[in-house]
């Protein structure tokens, strides 16, 4: 156990002692899943830190208008959303699905803030991980071009996007795709079909795939 703490953000840089006297005070929730098996539901409140020991997974956001589901899947995640542990909805974004067998530590809110978070090292490393989501975010909103229909299409899945790494699978309806950007129909088929003989992404009905985002963030 001593070993995987030290492995944690949370918990990286503290001494041998410190982490002992954390796992005396602070109960450790370790549960162990099967592929298929969800983590947290979007929309569910955000009530525990859960460290993602083990396992491969999808992270799956649903427009709450019902006009498009963007899925993710993830590798080498370690805190699911711990920036929604706090503020005015703190609730998860997303649902998040093992698939693989897999392994999570939960530490319940109450305890993280009661026990945990009066070691300086613990408190600052908390901070870091939500200072770290925000900038991202910020520096998305803020220096992201939208100069081409492309690069408006680019920054809509990445706008709803838990990281800017990895393969997406998008299900849209073209026509809602082009409301939610400001385009017509027949300029975002054109860039859509471009993207596609460019290998960036693959089409088929109402669905899109980018195997790797990083190569659309990147050519711009």
């Amino acid at each position: 156990m001593f070993e995987r703490l030290l492995q944690l953000p949370l918990f990286q840089g503290m001494t041998k002692k410190e982490i002992y006297e954390v796992i005396s005070r602070v109960k450790l929730d370790f549960t162990n899943y099967q592929a298929g098996d969800e983590i947290v539901l979007q929309g569910d409140p955000c009530k525990s830190l859960v460290y993602i020991i083990s396992g491969q997974m999808s992270a799956e956001y649903r427009d709450p208008h019902s006009r498009f589901i963007l899925t993710e899947k993830l590798n080498n995640v370690g805190l699911i959303e711990a920036y929604n542990m706090f503020g005015m909805t703190p609730r998860y974004s997303r649902t998040y699905i093992f698939n693989t067998n897999g392994v999570t530590l939960k530490i319940d809110k109450a305890m993280l803030l009661n026990q945990l978070m009066i070691n300086y090292i613990a408190k600052i490393n908390m901070l870091n991980t939500t200072c770290n989501q925000y900038h991202q975010t910020l520096k998305l909103l803020r220096d992201f071009p939208e100069d081409t229909v492309q690069d408006k299409i680019t920054k809509f899945i990445l706008s709803f996007s838990s990281t800017t790494r990895g393969e997406k699978e998008l299900r849209i309806k073209m026509t809602d795709l082009a409301d939610i950007i400001h385009e017509t129909r027949l300029n975002v088929s054109k860039a859509l079909n471009q993207m596609q003989e460019e290998n960036l992404i693959s089409l088929q009905r109402n669905f899109i795939n980018i195997q790797d985002i990083e190569k659309l963030y990147k050519r711009i």
